[in-house]
């Protein structure tokens, strides 16, 4: 199944709280985040590629419990390969994501 791209911005989305986002991560994945910087390990990005397109990654490969910015880096990877594999045509700036900022990981989560 391919993705069909759609562009969001703050202008088509409205502005969402951080607050309300958390609760839809947490409601959406059965997850305890309490800040957007813990977005920053990749993980729950790739749950969400999981569920809109099953087995379009190898979600045993994903390192749940990462700390360090290797592990961040190995599930950013399994994301963007899922990218490919699903047509999606979204540039994920790894590098700034993995420092765990709020400003760039809320940009990126609405998306």
């Amino acid at each position: 199944m391919a993705a069909v791209n759609v562009l969001h911005t703050a202008v088509s989305t409205g502005n969402i709280s951080r607050h309300d986002m958390l609760e839809w991560i947490n409601s959406t994945l059965s997850l305890n985040y309490t800040k957007i910087e813990q977005m920053c390990s990749g993980a729950a990005y790739c749950q969400f590629m999981d569920m809109m397109f099953p087995a379009c990654l190898p979600l045993k490969k994903v390192k749940f419990s990462a700390k360090l910015e290797h592990e961040y880096v190995a599930n950013f990877k399994i994301l963007q390969t899922s990218f490919k594999k699903t047509g999606v045509d979204k540039t994920t700036p790894v590098d700034r994501l993995i420092k765990g900022r709020f400003q760039d990981n809320f940009e990126y989560l609405q998306w």
